[in-house]
């Protein structure tokens, strides 16, 4: 019974609230976990300026699953075990573990190999690599914008040099206005993705695509995942042998394990043409996520990768002896996102058409549970746009040809998110295939004056690989919050509030790390020295020195592969028995994904034995074996680098798991 001077809950209604414990929904965003989420970023982002930026030992973001945001996940989920019988309170809930998962991986895809990690190779190659004997300070300097370019000698010179300091000497005032309106193009960039995503989002749904990276996460942070045997089993399969392989780099008399990628050429003539030589990787977690890919979409890439090779030996044996030429793959990739974009805008039209009322009449939809108001994307998908064309006119361009290279850029980047919800291969690059690129070989260089040869050259992060774009994080992300059930709407403020962290800390990760080695030292491994930085760099001298003509086959490799793919897509649309997708002849052009055709085509071949003799349920017992795989490799991988880093050991490449 209350003390006489106590009010009992009846008379005092709010004394008995502000005695009750405070109930969280189980699917509510936090604070807390947006706060771990927000520190993990910058300890990223050193993590991978320092294995991909300058051992080069590993690469946790060439891949569609980031092993680092994977083994993150693995060790909050054994914090919640520890805490679960320690103090249940502090035990995250699903929801939170996917938020801190999403805002590792958004913040890794712009520090990692393929973003923001060229872009400061090339400011910092366009001025410290400039020689009289190059004449680049003569011919280029003049069309630089000075607002997006790092200039000062003394910053670059210490910045080859090493052992110095990005805090000392006034260095990082010299980057700070570069990095500051770079940051805000790069903003602009996650924000016309995000409001594509978020556009697209519901259309994809209804055609009930696959997200299989997403899957990944979603099954790790389901209930009682752990207690299955087939995972462990798996799990064990793939670390054993990394170990092992750990081991032999440290001890050599300790026998290796063949596990990884090899090449192995053909015999001449053939081995004449790169594209030819027949890559073997068997990385463990490759086979993993091949268990996830949609049977048909693989039927449909093995085909076209089986033809795209075989019109390559015919080209050959007729002469044809440089690669990149006949029959033009990569050109017929380029030209075949376009169809593949007219295919998906097709399908969407009456959703969009939907959409487009609604801003214009007082028909509204029903977009409560969407990452934002289908307004606020279609006019922030609008005035994102227009930031970044007025960007690229304030670096070079005259504004017709920014907005033929942007309309092109969107364009595959909408291309490339559709592969990645549709699809789900472990990589996709269009290597060197972007509108940069297109605009070369459709008009010639001379078409297009030093200033915009120049921006091509500084918007070369956008087009080198077009494999880890935000969006692609995003439209994962998506996926999980609303296969979690959590508030869409509050997602779309943690991915930007991520992105923009990401961004800050990756120029601050690569520039503190490089002050302290230097570009020239033998201890800078990465690809910076040798790809990042000199590909553009020589591109730009070649366009200013050579004049070129406009390539003719090339404009009809681009016609015809979006010509071809809008027939697949129309054949796979108005017939049930079609078996090709368009997006398999599309990613039959890729190199990076032609590495994976045999564990790719073992896997094709195992389940599509177990889906005829034990059908769906046989799929999803042996499920848990192939999450394993990924799981152990990741984990391996993980504590390899965390070894390395801890004793300098500077561990070669070859025992790592990157590299795709």
């Amino acid at each position: 019974m209350p003390a006489p001077t106590d009010p009992t809950p009846e008379e005092n209604p709010s004394a008995s609230r502000a005695a009750a414990p405070r109930q969280v929904s189980p699917n509510a965003i936090t604070w807390r976990a947006v706060l771990v989420g927000a520190g993990l970023i910058p300890f990223t982002a050193w993590w991978l300026a320092q294995i991909e930026w300058v051992r080069y030992s590993d690469n946790a973001t060439t891949s569609a699953l980031f092993f680092n945001a994977v083994a993150v996940l693995l060790l909050l989920l054994a914090y919640n075990a520890l805490a679960g019988r320690v103090a249940p309170r502090w035990v995250f809930s699903r929801v939170e573990l996917l938020v801190i998962y999403i805002m590792v991986t958004t913040g890794s895809v712009l520090a990692g190999h393929d973003q923001l990690a060229i872009l400061v190779s090339t400011l910092a190659f366009f001025a410290g690599r400039a020689t009289p004997e190059n004449q680049f300070a003569t011919l280029v300097h003049p069309y630089l914008p000075r607002h997006l370019v790092v200039l000062d000698p003394g910053a670059i010179k210490d910045l080859f040099a090493g052992g110095s300091s990005l805090y000392a000497h006034g260095h990082w005032r010299a980057w700070l206005g570069p990095v500051a309106w770079w940051g805000l193009f790069a903003m602009l960039l996650v924000w016309v993705m995000l409001c594509l995503a978020s556009l697209l989002r519901r259309q994809w749904d209804a055609e009930r695509l696959n997200y299989p990276i997403a899957e990944v996460p979603l099954a790790i942070t389901s209930e009682g995942f752990f207690r299955q045997r087939l995972l462990w089993l798996g799990f064990g399969l793939a670390t054993i042998p990394q170990l092992i392989n750990l081991v032999h780099v440290l001890a050599p008399e300790v026998p290796e394990i063949p596990v990884g990628g090899h090449y192995f050429p053909p015999a001449y003539p053939w081995s004449s043409n790169w594209y030819l030589w027949v890559p073997v990787f068997l990385f463990p977690f490759i086979f993993g996520l091949a268990y996830l890919l949609p049977q048909q979409l693989l039927l449909s890439w093995m085909f076209f990768l089986a033809m795209s090779r075989s019109s390559m030996v015919i080209a050959v044996m007729l002469g044809s002896r440089e690669t990149g030429r006949f029959p033009f793959m990569m050109q017929q990739g380029a030209g075949s996102t376009f169809g593949l974009v007219a295919v998906i805008l097709w399908a969407a039209r009456g959703h969009l058409k939907a959409v487009w009322r609604s801003l214009w009449t007082r028909e509204s939809l029903d977009d409560a549970d969407e990452p934002m108001a289908y307004r606020t994307a279609a006019w922030g998908l609008a005035v994102g746009a227009l930031g970044l064309l007025a960007f690229a006119i304030g670096a070079g361009m005259r504004p017709l040809t920014a907005c033929v290279y942007l309309g092109i850029f969107l364009v595959i980047v909408l291309a490339v998110a559709r592969i990645r919800a549709e699809l789900g291969l472990p990589t996709y690059e269009l290597f060197r295939g972007g509108p940069d690129d297109m605009l070369r070989r459709i008009a010639g260089p001379q078409a297009w004056n030093r200033h915009e040869l120049t921006a091509f050259g500084l918007f070369y992060w956008l087009t080198r690989t077009h494999r880890q774009y935000p969006i692609l994080t995003s439209v994962d992300a998506l996926r999980m919050g609303n296969r979690a059930r959590a508030p869409l709407r509050t997602m779309t403020p943690v991915i930007l509030v991520a992105s923009a962290l990401g961004i800050a800390a990756a120029f601050w990760a690569m520039l503190h790390v490089t002050y302290q080695i230097g570009f020239d030292s033998a201890r800078f491994k990465g690809p910076a020295t040798w790809a990042f930085g000199p590909e553009p760099f020589n591109q730009l001298l070649q366009d200013f020195q050579v004049q070129g003509r406009r390539d003719v086959p090339a404009i009809f490799a681009y016609l015809f592969g979006a010509a071809f793919t809008v027939f697949l897509g129309a054949m796979r649309a108005r017939f049930v028995w079609w078996p090709f997708h368009p997006i398999g002849y599309l990613v039959s052009s890729s190199y990076g994904a032609y590495r994976l055709w045999l564990p790719v085509c073992i896997v094709w071949i195992f389940k599509g034995f177990l889906l005829r003799y034990g059908g769906l349920r046989a799929y999803r017992r042996a499920l848990p074996f192939f999450l394993g795989l990924i799981l152990g490799e990741f984990s391996a991988g993980f504590l390899r680098t965390l070894i390395d880093l801890a004793f300098n050991l500077y561990l070669p490449r070859e025992s790592g798991i990157g590299g795709l």
